[in-house]
């Protein structure tokens, strides 16, 4: 799941999202009864895209009371004579919009997944142009809040902001909080296949999409046709677990930051250690906030924390993080504003869409969290000497679930007994979902098969992997399952195993990928032109489309992917 945007800065990557703390044994026990839903009554919204809106219960538990709308988008299949059914998508977050994702996300599929399905995706309850949580006013000053607070005034000022940015979402949306949480999402899905009349669906999620992926085949897994889920989370692990292996993949993620910028001789790397450089950078934020002429505030260490994680979400951004920080060391911070915004998806008017208070809310029904604010502090000692860089962040974030008015209704750990297989796909040194909890995931499904992509950035599929994609789509197209132990990609190994020779191919079912006719998506644009010889690290495909946007909310992680689709469709550079 996500967690907060390490919204104290930092963090808000990753996306704890996987929600935390103490759970129930099952999702089952959400129940799966409800009301028929009648045929959906689709419009034409821009193109071959057909738009419509599902009525669904406020409360599961309720089915005659309240209802609230679920938003949703079709893409029909471009041979329907060929046509296989109705493949539906979610980016992760939670709070990311699956509607804008999915019109940028139809244009680099394959041409064979775009001709045989119906692309199918819907903003979930609480987010985007479904029912929404809109409580953001404070959202620059949660972000500006130091992530590393070191005296007693400035975790003071942490639990005012917190607290109030909390009373805000319980006074503007008390009604729809309790009933945001993911098993509630999972019914919904299910309501709509119902609508759409489809016995079964097949689906592709990221990041916080694979918890709500890995729920619903829980608790629908006959309606299983074929699941990828791409950046898998493990609901198993406590809230502090979650929130510190989530903060010791972003210590990897920055580590091969630091290793590619030296090994290239970056601008940051010129003169001396790049990673003084960042203690440089980190150090005179949290002395007076970092001017920053190009921007409407100053990069404080929030902003300077978070500019840095939402970079790390591919190796496409490394590039900019170096112009943002070169420029930081120069004194202007606009370029570490420049990519806190574009992980927030703010607009060009100033404003921003509802994906932070979403993904406390979500986050917050999902897990279960301390509520005394003062065992944070406690936790951001224990969490900075695993995780030195971003670990103080991943305890501050949580401070909002501290005061959230809402009710938790934790997660289990999905099984999905009975389903056909389910596809995980973990990516070795992936910042917002590390692959323990990918490799977990398949464990826990009854039917889970694993496939290792040993590269950097948060999630794979249709960004420019060969290999991963030939596998993927011979799955989804025609059910082929990938043998035990495949793997894509030559970059590093799974954490503490040892570097293997090479990867495996793609298993003989799988048929030649058409990914590599599709376009590249173009990295995002820097702040500045790159300087001569910096080019992009790694030479990895860019992993731009999700960027999911891991919010590191207080424990989870949800990576998320789907900010930089997002911004793309509004005509911006995609962010992390």
């Amino acid at each position: 799941m996500a967690r907060r945007l390490l919204l104290f800065a930092a963090a808000t990557f990753a996306a704890l999202a996987l929600a935390c703390s103490d759970r129930a044994p099952s999702n089952a026990d959400a129940g799966t009864a409800g009301p028929r839903h009648a045929a959906l009554q689709w419009s034409n919204c821009g193109g071959r895209a057909e738009c419509a809106t599902l009525e669904v219960p406020l409360d599961w538990d309720a089915p005659a009371g309240e209802t609230i709308d679920i938003a949703v988008i079709r893409y029909p299949a471009r041979k329907p004579d060929q046509r296989i059914g109705v493949l539906m998508a979610n980016p992760g977050g939670p709070g990311g919009s699956a509607i804008d994702f999915l019109r940028a996300w139809q244009s680099i599929l394959a041409p064979e997944i775009r001709d045989r399905f119906d692309l199918v995706a819907f903003d979930p309850r609480g987010v985007g142009e479904s029912t929404p949580v809109l409580c953001h006013d404070r959202l620059q000053q949660l972000v500006a809040v130091d992530p590393d607070p070191d005296t007693e005034a400035e975790w003071q000022e942490a639990e005012r902001v917190s607290k109030a940015f909390a009373d805000d979402c319980a006074a503007a949306a008390g009604r729809l909080l309790p009933h945001v949480g993911t098993k509630n999402v999972a019914r919904d899905m299910d309501a709509l296949r119902e609508a759409l009349g489809e016995e079964q669906l097949t689906y592709v999620g990221y990041s916080y999409g694979t918890t709500l992926g890995a729920v619903y085949a829980d608790l629908f897994p006959q309606r299983v046709r074929a699941f990828v889920l791409d950046g898998g989370t493990d609901q198993s692990l406590d809230y502090e677990t979650v929130a510190v292996t989530q903060m010791v993949g972003f210590e990897r993620a920055l580590q091969a930051y630091l290793d590619d910028c030296a090994a290239r001789r970056c601008m940051l790397a010129r003169d001396g250690n790049p990673r003084t450089a960042i203690d440089r950078v980190l150090a005179a934020a949290e002395q007076a906030p970092i001017p920053a002429p190009g921007a409407d505030r100053p990069a404080g260490p929030g902003e300077v924390q978070l500019g840095i994680i939402s970079a790390l979400y591919s190796t496409a951004t490394w590039n900019q993080l170096t112009q943002a920080l070169v420029r930081a060391l120069a004194g202007d911070g606009t370029g570490l504003v420049q990519l806190t915004d574009q992980y927030l998806l703010r607009n060009p008017d100033g404003s921003y869409p509802n994906l932070i208070e979403a993904n406390y809310a979500v986050n917050s029904v999902d897990s279960v969290c301390p509520k005394d604010p003062r065992a944070y502090r406690a936790m951001a000692d224990r969490f900075a000497a695993i995780a030195p860089t971003f670990g103080r962040s991943a305890a501050t974030s949580g401070l909002v679930c501290a005061y959230w008015a809402a009710p938790p209704d934790p997660l289990g750990v999905p099984r999905a007994a009975g389903s056909a297989p389910i596809l995980v796909i973990a990516t070795t040194n992936d910042p917002a979902t590390p692959y323990e909890w990918g490799k977990a995931l398949s464990e826990q499904l009854e039917n889970g098969v694993l496939v290792t992509y040993r590269g950097n950035g948060h999630t794979i599929y249709a960004q420019g992997n060969a290999c991963v994609d030939a596998v993927v789509n011979a799955y989804l197209l025609n059910l082929a399952v990938p043998s035990a132990g495949t793997t894509c990609g030559d970059g590093p190994p799974p954490p503490g195993q040892a570097a293997a020779s090479q990867a495996s191919p793609p298993t003989e079912a799988a048929t030649p990928s058409p990914a590599a006719r599709l376009a590249t998506p173009t990295p995002p644009a820097a702040a500045d032109p790159p300087a001569e010889g910096d080019t992009a690290g790694s030479g990895e495909p860019a992993t731009w489309g999700y960027w999911v946007a891991g919010l590191l909310l207080l424990a989870t992680a949800v990576a998320f992917a789907g900010i930089g689709i997002a911004q793309a469709r509004r005509g911006r550079p995609p962010g992390p």
